[in-house]
């Protein structure tokens, strides 16, 4: 291995925490604001299609967006557990260990992908009507044709968008995190210029959107091969290394299953309350739509910051790898006041200005009077988002997987599940969408009492600016 490689990974250790987490996190922030941003864009170029069947289209996506979320949360937990074994081993000086783990992250994620076309090709149909759409109407029996064109192109070439979402984890594991961050930078922008030209210039639509994501997709996949074949990797895979092999497998959902349950179960939520705003009187598909988008500027506060906790990951399994215990409060403590900052700066955007965020996508009036309400109640925790997404980079980073898997689960399924199925019958849509910033309050709270006991245990006192300079025991 070369000497360069040995410095790389060891500077985790060593180096400046505040230097670190912007080399580290700093790339994947920007990555993951591009990657929000292009899907906002894809639902902006989809809403402004003339007619009815602009708001067709945004319900589509919405309907469509369950069955994704399941996808992703399969690929991203599998992304985070590997990319945990992978910086572990490396701390713990592991290096054929990691090369063999990453390795198999590559078979894994193609099968994923082939397995996720096997099953929801045939059963599309089926599955978008379990979600809430129908076609008892003729504006209905639009709205499900729009989210089928969508979701059977998507799943068509889903190994594409599997390899790609998941090999970047592995590659900023190795202590490479610009890299992987400018794949994706490069894709979603190329995604954004696809987008006006397939559903407007080429009359797509829908299928426009879908074709773009695929084509950006596979660009990103190129460069990811190209980076391994060409040897910039400091990983070294011999061909026994690409076998499925069970203590790899083991280990690597034992961390990423958290994140699996946090977003499968945020589908499950979303599958709830698709039908529940299906069902509310005089709302209909329209309310759909409206979700749509609460969900697309919800991820562009979300995402970010779980690019901050993509950089907090490998840093903290390094450190608690390496024995710097002291180091590990210092990054989780330092990443939790960035992810303060960011989210309250977007929760004062969305309360001051949400109508002119909802015109963006759609001018209808009921769209713009529904969703101006809608973003009012969603933005009230959007200030706790990114304080989630570092604490449990951080259980997940330690190696702790039943605490990141209670701690991913309570806002979905303890806190989220309860709410959508109780407000919604007393206050109609209003409760509908005051369900998500109740679970998000609730979770958040649970989150830091569980990460104050957990710092108490390991002799650390967690604060949101840690003050001492010391970059060995800051």
């Amino acid at each position: 291995m070369p000497q360069i490689d040995e410095h790389r990974s060891a500077e985790m250790g060593r180096g400046s925490i505040w230097k670190l987490l912007f080399r580290f996190s700093g790339p994947a922030i920007i990555s993951m604001t591009v990657a929000s941003t292009y899907n906002m864009v894809d639902r902006m170029w989809v809403g402004r299609i003339p007619g009815e069947e602009g708001l067709q289209s945004l319900a589509a996506l919405g309907y469509a967006f369950p069955i994704m979320i399941a996808f992703m949360s399969i690929l991203l937990g599998t992304g985070v557990g590997a990319a945990s074994l992978i910086s572990r081993r490396l701390g713990a000086g592991n290096r054929n260990g990691a090369n063999r783990a990453a390795a198999m992250t590559i078979t894994l994620s193609l099968i994923l992908g082939i397995l996720m076309t096997a099953i929801v090709l045939p059963n599309l149909d089926g599955i978008l009507r379990l979600i809430g759409a129908n076609d008892e109407t003729l504006y209905d029996a639009a709205v499900l044709q729009q989210a089928k064109n969508y979701m059977s192109i998507l799943t068509i070439f889903a190994f594409v968008n599997a390899f790609s979402l998941t090999i970047g984890s592995i590659i900023r594991a190795e202590g490479s995190p610009t890299f992987p961050s400018v794949v994706m930078i490069i894709s979603a922008l190329t995604n954004i210029a696809l987008d006006p030209i397939l559903i407007h210039g080429l009359n797509m639509g829908v299928s426009g959107a879908a074709y773009a994501t695929v084509i950006a997709r596979s660009l990103a996949a190129v460069i990811f091969i190209y980076y391994f074949v060409s040897r910039k990797s400091s990983f070294r895979f011999r061909l026994k290394n690409f076998l499925l092999h069970f203590g790899i497998l083991k280990e690597i959902y034992k961390v990423g299953l958290a994140s699996i349950v946090r977003m499968a179960a945020f589908a499950f939520v979303t599958i709830l309350a698709n039908r529940i705003a299906t069902d509310l009187s005089a709302g209909g598909a329209g309310y759909v739509a409206v979700l749509s988008i609460m969900f697309s500027i919800s991820s562009f506060a979300f995402m970010p910051t779980m690019g901050l906790g993509q950089g907090v990951l490998p840093l903290v399994g390094y450190n608690h790898g390496a024995g710097l215990t002291k180091r590990v409060g210092g990054v989780v403590s330092k990443a939790s006041t960035i992810a303060l900052g960011w989210g309250v700066m977007c929760t004062l955007i969305a309360l001051l200005i949400p109508k002119q965020l909802m015109s963006i996508f759609n001018s209808d009036p009921a769209f713009l009077e529904n969703g101006t309400t809608a973003m009012r109640i969603f933005a009230i925790s959007f200030f706790t988002v990114g304080l989630q997404n570092v604490l449990s980079a951080f259980f997940q980073g330690m190696g702790r997987g039943i605490a990141s898997l209670i701690l991913a689960s309570a806002r979905q399924i303890i806190f989220l599940i309860p709410a959508i199925l109780i407000l919604p019958d007393i206050f109609q849509e209003t409760g509908l969408w005051a369900s998500f910033p109740v679970a998000d309050l609730c979770a958040i709270t649970l989150t830091l009492v569980w990460t104050i006991i957990a710092f108490k245990r390991m002799g650390i006192r967690f604060r949101l600016r840690y003050p001492n300079r010391n970059t060995q025991n800051p």
